[in-house]
């Protein structure tokens, strides 16, 4: 028995190093708030089911009990590839290849303590396999999106313009997210007019998101899709845009922000906060969920539900960085002005320059 807490215990060590390691990297190199979050919470559910374990021990019993530093044959034998980091990506492939390598072994030797601990611990691993391929992949996407603070929503027929034109404008005007929210069109016709303003905003210098269909922002090389609280989720619609692209997610309590980033997502949209037409189906949050959302959630958030020149100052009185607006833009006779105008509200009123990443 002592043999296999051993085993456990210098196991159970090797993981939570290996996940502080990249919860370390999600800190202060990805400056990622909701991946800091996710590897904090494997932590913890590791440390829980470290717990469990020990409960199916005799009686005072703990793994730490069994560490025989001295005795232990392997703690010097070392490889000549564990001495070299060329990079901190050489580093956190190998905090990951460690944390699967030691979450294996637990899986597997946790079965001859308690077969459910074996489980849980598989499951264990398969988060941690998840995370991985967000973390390594090109991070551009998301380093723009935690800049950006206004966000358009294009509907056609909430437009002032044609779509196209409407999108074209909010981009002159100093959008940082065009979003195409199309909910009636047909596919062939939606992929049609998501090319062209994936196109506007490549040329103006935006991010262009599809809402709801992440095949079609594939197709087009969207920088990503948006998933409202019938759609995909949004671990399943990366399966379809990849690991390199941005999600969002659209959530009206806490609780719904919670299962957001634990799917993955990369932002939220919090709302409705007023009443809208746009989401006529879905009852008000208020300023509360936004001034909760400003507190304690761990993904960047974007305010939306009747966003507008009467509302603004107190949603970001509430705390809120970033809004997503609809037709208080896009129903403007000038969609270029109302969008500068919003602009100077959420950048500060004598910032009249795109941000850096923006050329």
């Amino acid at each position: 028995m002592r043999s296999l807490e051993r085993i456990l215990d210098a196991n159970f060590n090797r993981v939570g190093e290996a996940l502080r390691t990249i919860e370390e990297y999600a800190r202060f190199a990805a400056d990622s708030a909701a991946w800091a979050g996710r590897c904090k919470r494997l932590r913890h559910t590791l440390a829980e089911t470290k717990q469990a374990l020990e409960s199916a021990l005799p009686a005072g019993a703990r793994l730490s009990f069994s560490r025989d530093i001295a005795g232990d044959v392997g703690a010097m034998v070392k490889t000549g590839a564990e001495g070299k980091r060329g990079d901190l990506a050489a580093v956190l492939a190998a905090a990951f290849r460690r944390a699967a390598e030691g979450l294996r072994a637990l899986s597997e030797y946790g079965k001859a303590v308690d077969p459910r601990l074996g489980s849980a611990l598989e499951r264990l691993r398969y988060e941690t396999y998840a995370l991985e391929p967000l973390f390594m992949a090109d991070q551009t996407l998301r380093r723009r999106l935690q800049q950006a603070r206004l966000y358009v929503l294009i509907t056609a027929e909430l437009c002032s313009a044609d779509a196209v034109v409407a999108a074209r404008e909010a981009v002159a005007g100093g959008a940082d997210i065009i979003q195409m929210r199309e909910k009636n069109l047909e596919d062939l016709a939606f992929f049609r007019q998501a090319g062209e303003m994936a196109q506007v905003c490549r040329d103006g210098g935006a991010l262009f998101l599809v809402n709801d269909r992440p095949h079609v922002a594939a197709l087009v090389g969207a920088a990503g899709v948006h998933g409202g609280q019938g759609d995909l989720p949004p671990h399943l619609a990366r399966r379809i845009v990849g690991y390199d692209r941005i999600i969002g997610a659209s959530t009206s309590a806490p609780e719904l922000a919670e299962q957001a980033l634990r799917d993955g997502a990369d932002y939220i949209g919090t709302g409705p906060v007023y009443e809208t037409r746009t989401k006529a189906h879905r009852k008000a949050v208020g300023l509360e969920y936004v001034a909760w959302a400003a507190k304690w959630n761990a993904l960047p958030f974007f305010a939306i539900g009747s966003v507008n020149r009467d509302t603004i100052e107190g949603i970001l009185d509430a705390g809120a960085k970033g809004v997503a607006i609809c037709t208080a833009i896009t129903m403007a006779r000038d969609i270029a002005a109302e969008t500068a105008f919003f602009r100077k509200m959420v950048y500060g009123r004598d910032c009249d320059s795109r941000p850096a990443f923006i050329q």
